[in-house]
């Protein structure tokens, strides 16, 4: 697919133009320098061209680890896209490091517009003559804020579109989030699927920020990739306030994606924070596939991996058995079986059962466990229908809906499962009178 890298030094408002771009809020905007450290992509579409935008994080010269891993992502950037739109701050003027980038697309021989940003008023549009010392014959002034000449930019890019022979729409693709506690592998999973250090992988904890979609294609399936920053507790990660973007982010990123890994670091064992970031998860109505990493870090024989199996067992029954797999994102041992254990649990989370069916259940449900008499009133169900999929929703109308316990509702879950599946998938069954909509 056409690519459009938004490329230039830190802090000149590449997230702000992508998310503008992008037509929502993706990346996570703040004044400090650095905020973005992966590539993030989006399908974005403009005069009936669909291309993909990619925001790349700061171009800098610092020596610290993060900065160095963060510069090995800019270079693989260069790579990846078909044109770039070198961003610089009208308002600071033209700056070495924005000479150096344009230095280095020429280099490469990449085709480039200039493109001034934050010029938020008349006055600023004077500053952006400074640029054409960057040798370019047009520079096209906006604000990514306030979404001005933004579809100029947008014209500019259509005029250097490129038709791929093939063009890969994943607007349908499943969805696939991988959350987890920091430092447990999301990152490294993600780059060992791809076999690309697309993520930015170190041992320091939040470095990953946003919540990152990579587009992927296995087996002729479609896949958006979802990287999200290690959930830790909110009292830790509201102490900063990038990294409390990055909490909301990762829950934003559950809510839309279909499918959830679990990653759990085997070297740990599972722990409290492992449990609770998975059952957020599946709160949210999303399926988990519980995916072990490190496994091959650990001296096991067939005792450890029983005692580990039972650990998981009892502490995540609330998943409805969810498929399990021992992993190493280091050596790649396993992790394509994730995307089998993935497609099983869309095709259950996606499943639709006739009417019909539901209610002969209902009937069956009855005469096998009587409703319970409420205050000298019995329960009485008539009618069963499922009213959407992901997550699986099923309307049951009764007589008195508030009278119907639990334990009652627990036996028709479970009876649901009996009957049609659902393994591993979250069911939602709502109680209405009879009469209401639904």
């Amino acid at each position: 697919m056409f690519t459009v890298g938004i490329i230039g030094r830190p802090n000149v408002g590449k997230s702000t133009l992508f998310n503008r771009l992008a037509g929502k809020r993706i990346a996570i905007v703040d004044d400090m320098p650095g905020v973005t450290r992966d590539r993030l992509e989006y399908i974005a579409e403009w005069e009936g061209k669909k291309f993909k935008i990619v925001d790349t994080c700061g171009y800098d010269l610092r020596e610290e680890l993060l900065k160095k891993e963060m510069i090995k992502q800019f270079y693989a950037s260069l790579d990846e896209a078909d044109f770039f739109v070198l961003l610089v701050d009208a308002k600071e003027g033209l700056h070495p490091l924005d000479e150096m980038v344009c230095n280095i697309l020429r280099e490469r021989e990449k085709k480039f517009i200039v493109v001034a940003n934050k010029v938020d008023n008349e006055k600023l549009q004077s500053f952006v003559a400074d640029f054409y010392q960057l040798g370019v014959e047009e520079i096209i002034p906006i604000s990514a804020t306030h979404g001005k000449n933004v579809d100029i930019l947008l014209d500019k890019i259509i005029e250097n579109y490129v038709e791929d022979e093939e063009v890969t729409d994943f607007i349908d693709s499943i969805k696939v989030v991988v959350v987890g506690r920091p430092n447990v592998g999301k990152s490294s999973l993600i780059n060992s699927w791809l076999g690309d250090e697309r993520l930015i992988v170190t041992p320091i904890p939040g470095t990953t920020r946003d919540s990152v979609d990579t587009y992927f294609e296995y087996n002729s399936k479609k896949y958006t990739l979802i990287d999200t920053a290690g959930i830790r507790k909110k009292s830790v990660m509201f102490k900063d306030k990038i990294e409390k973007y990055g909490f909301y982010r990762s829950y934003d990123a559950i809510r839309r994606a279909d499918i959830a890994v679990g990653l759990i670091d085997a070297t740990e064992g599972v722990t409290e924070r492992d449990v609770k970031v998975i059952a957020d998860a599946y709160e949210a109505g999303r399926p988990v596939v519980l995916a072990i990493n490190k496994w091959d870090a650990i001296n096991k024989d067939e005792k450890v991996g029983k005692k580990f199996k039972e650990e998981i067992a009892e502490k995540f029954k609330f998943l409805n058995n969810p498929p399990v797999i021992f992993i190493s994102a280091l050596t790649r041992k396993n992790i394509f079986k994730i995307f089998d254990a993935v497609d099983n649990l869309y095709a259950e989370y996606s499943k639709r059962i006739q009417t019909s069916k539901l209610n002969k259940l209902l009937e069956h449900v009855q005469m096998l466990h009587q409703p319970p008499v409420v205050k000298n009133r019995r329960v009485k169900f008539y009618y069963m229908t499922q009213v959407d999929i992901k997550p699986p929703h099923f309307v049951i109308f009764v007589n008195y809906p508030d009278s119907v316990h639990f334990s009652y509702k627990r036996f028709i879950v479970n009876q649901l499962r009996e009957n049609f599946g659902f393994k591993g998938v979250p069911l939602i069954v709502s109680y209405r009178k009879r009469g209401e909509e639904t």
